[in-house]
């Protein structure tokens, strides 16, 4: 008889486990799901502040002057000092110059040879 306790303490509390007079749980159905929308991707201008300078100057003739340079800076979103600091930059190194008139910057390298 005592080596039977064990089953049927076993056999008893299995039982208990679950309730007789409830019904088994049945599986939830799956939630739907919508799909999130992407977030838009923002908008980022390739290459350095020197290479969108050089682009947005040679698609505006190659030249800055005082009538495109807020296109200039639009196009290549730059600031002031940003478009100063990239001109002395261009002059150093032989790819920029200041315009004939004194008033306007020739870029000579890229497209603009």
């Amino acid at each position: 008889m005592i080596r039977h306790l064990p089953i049927v303490a076993f056999v008893a509390l299995s039982a208990c486990a679950y309730p007789m007079g409830m019904p088994a749980p049945q599986a939830q159905p799956a939630a739907v799901v919508t799909p999130r929308p992407a977030p838009p991707a923002p908008s980022v201008n390739p290459g350095s502040s020197k290479e969108r300078f050089i682009s947005a100057v040679a698609a505006n003739g190659c030249e800055l002057t005082a009538a495109n340079t807020s296109a200039v800076l639009a196009s290549a979103t730059l600031s002031q000092q940003d478009m100063a600091r990239i001109m002395t930059e261009l002059r150093t190194e032989g790819r920029g110059e200041i315009g004939p008139d004194g008033q306007s910057f020739r870029v000579t390298t890229g497209a603009c040879i």
